[in-house]
C-alpha cells in the first residue's frame, strides 16, 4: 500500500465486519465501504497475483480484474463473512487465466517457442518457495483456507478472524492447526520439510508480502466506482487487459454456475425419475405377483433351447424347433413353424410340486409335464406323448428318459 488511507473509507470503523461492509456496498453502493474492503484485502490479492504472475504489469491487471469482479458479483456472495476466502479464490482464478493468456501472447510474438517454453514456469514447477506455498494453500478445503487467508496471509489475529467468520476462537485455532498439518504433509510430499514454527513464518504476510505499486489502489477504486455506476468500460481507469480478464473470468464463473445447476437438475431428474421408475417397477412387480400362473403364462414366447432325450436339438430339425413361436392364450397353445400352426390345449396345476402342465394334442396325445415361470423365462419338461408315462420330477432331459426340455423366453 502507499502508506495512506483513502478519505472515502476513513470513517469506517475497523471493527465493522466484511459482511457488513459488503452489505452496505450491495444495498447503497457505498464507495467508502468498498474502499474499506479493498484496504483490508488488497495486499493479499496483489500478493497472490504477483506470486502466480512473474510479470509486474500482468499482476496489476489481475489485481484490477479481481476487484472489478467483486463489484459485479458482490450481491451473489453467499457467505459474506468469508469474503477474504472468496477474493483469494477469484484472485487465483484471474491470475491463472492471465498467466495462460500471457503465455499464448508471448508465443505468438516470437518464433523461438522453445525459449518461451523454457522461460515460463510449468504449472507443476514453482519458481520459489512462496509459489509452492501458494499452490498448496489453493488446494485447502474452504473451511481451512478461510482462516489461513485471514490469519496468515492478511496477518489478522485469531480473535479478529473468529469475529469475522462468526466462529468460536477455538474453532479458528483448531482449523488453523489442521491446515498447517495438511500443508506440512503436502509439502513433505513435494520434498520440503518444515517445522511448525517455520510453517507459520512461511505463511506470514511478511514472507508472502508484495508491495502494491503507487497509484494502483486509487485507479482500481475509481475504476470499480465507475463500473458500479454502470460504466462497462470502467471510465478508462482500468487497463484493457484487466477488463478482458474480468469478462473472461465472469463468463467462466457463469458457465461453471450453469454447469453446476445443470448437474443438480440432472441429479434431481435422475432422483425423481429413478424414484418414479422404482415405484413403477415396484408396482409392476407387485401387480405381477398377484397374477395367477394362467395369466402370467399368456403371451408370445421364443424357444431359447430344446433337448430331447438329453440331446440338444441340432440341424434342420433343431433350427425348425428353435425358430418356432409359441403363442399361449387362456385355453390353448399355438406353435408356429415356418408359417404352419399346430394347436393344442393345455391345463395347469400350479398347486402341484413341481407345478404341473398337461398339453393335449389330437395326433400325439397328452404330454405330461412340469413347468416353472421365472420372470420372462418359461421352462417346461414333459414326456414324449406317453399317456401312461410318469410325469417328470425335475427340469432335466436325460438320455433314454423319453422327455423333452424347453426353455422359452418371452418376446418383448
Amino acid at each position: 500500500m502507499e502508506g495512506r488511507q483513502p478519505a472515502a473509507c476513513s470513517a469506517i470503523n475497523a471493527n465493522v465486519s466484511d459482511a457488513e461492509l459488503l452489505e452496505r456496498f450491495v444495498s447503497r453502493r457505498d464507495e467508502g465501504a468498498f474502499a474499506a474492503l479493498m484496504l483490508r484485502h488488497s495486499s493479499m490479492v496483489f500478493g497472490v497475483c504477483r506470486r502466480i504472475l512473474h510479470h509486474a504489469q500482468d499482476a496489476e491487471d489481475a489485481f484490477q480484474a479481481t476487484f472489478l469482479i467483486l463489484v459485479r458479483k458482490a450481491a451473489d456472495i453467499g457467505q459474506r463473512e468469508l469474503l477474504g476466502n472468496w477474493l483469494y479464490g477469484v484472485a487465483v482464478r484471474v491470475a491463472t487465466r492471465a498467466r495462460l493468456t500471457a503465455a499464448r501472447r508471448r508465443t505468438l510474438e516470437t518464433a523461438d517457442t522453445r525459449r518461451i517454453a523454457e522461460s515460463l514456469p510449468h504449472p507443476s514447477e514453482t519458481a520459489d518457495f512462496a509459489a509452492t506455498i501458494e499452490e498448496e494453500v489453493q488446494r485447502l478445503p474452504a473451511k481451512y483456507r478461510g482462516p489461513v487467508v485471514l490469519c496468515y496471509l492478511e496477518g489478522r489475529t485469531n480473535e479478529d478472524a473468529a469475529g469475522e467468520l462468526r466462529w468460536p476462537v477455538g474453532t479458528v485455532k483448531g482449523r488453523l492447526a489442521r491446515a498447517r498439518e495438511l500443508l506440512r504433509k503436502r509439502l513433505i510430499r513435494r520434498g520440503l520439510v518444515l517445522s511448525a514454527g517455520a510453517m507459520i513464518t512461511a505463511l506470514s504476510p511478511e514472507a508472502l508480502a508484495a508491495m502494491l505499486p503507487p497509484g494502483l489502489f486509487d485507479s482500481t477504486l475509481k475504476a470499480a466506482t465507475a463500473f458500479a455506476a454502470g460504466d462497462a468500460a470502467t471510465g478508462g481507469l482500468a487497463s484493457a487487459q484487466a477488463v478482458a480478464l474480468m469478462k473472461g473470468v465472469l463468463h467462466t464463473m457463469f458457465a461453471t454456475k450453469m454447469k453446476t445447476m445443470a448437474a443438480l437438475l440432472l441429479a434431481l431428474a435422475v432422483l425423481v425419475g429413478g424414484a418414479g421408475a422404482f415405484d413403477y417397477h415396484t408396482l409392476a412387480r407387485e401387480a405381477d405377483a398377484k397374477k395367477s400362473d394362467k395369466e402370467k403364462i399368456q403371451g408370445e414366447w421364443k424357444v431359447e433351447s430344446a433337448k430331447v432325450n438329453g440331446e440338444e436339438s441340432q440341424g434342420a430339425e433343431g433350427d425348425r424347433i428353435k425358430g418356432a413361436t409359441w403363442t399361449i392364450a387362456a385355453e390353448k397353445i399355438t406353435v408356429t413353424f415356418n408359417g404352419e400352426d399346430r394347436v393344442a390345449t393345455y391345463k395347469l396345476d400350479p398347486a402341484a410340486k413341481p407345478k404341473a402342465i398337461d398339453v393335449m394334442t389330437e395326433k400325439e396325445g397328452t404330454f405330461k409335464g412340469i413347468y416353472k415361470l421365472e420372470g420372462d423365462t418359461l421352462t417346461i419338461c414333459a414326456t414324449l406323448g406317453q399317456e401312461d408315462g410318469e410325469r417328470p420330477t425335475e427340469f432335466v432331459s436325460k438320455e433314454g428318459s423319453s422327455t423333452m426340455l424347453f426353455v422359452l423366453k418371452r418376446k418383448k
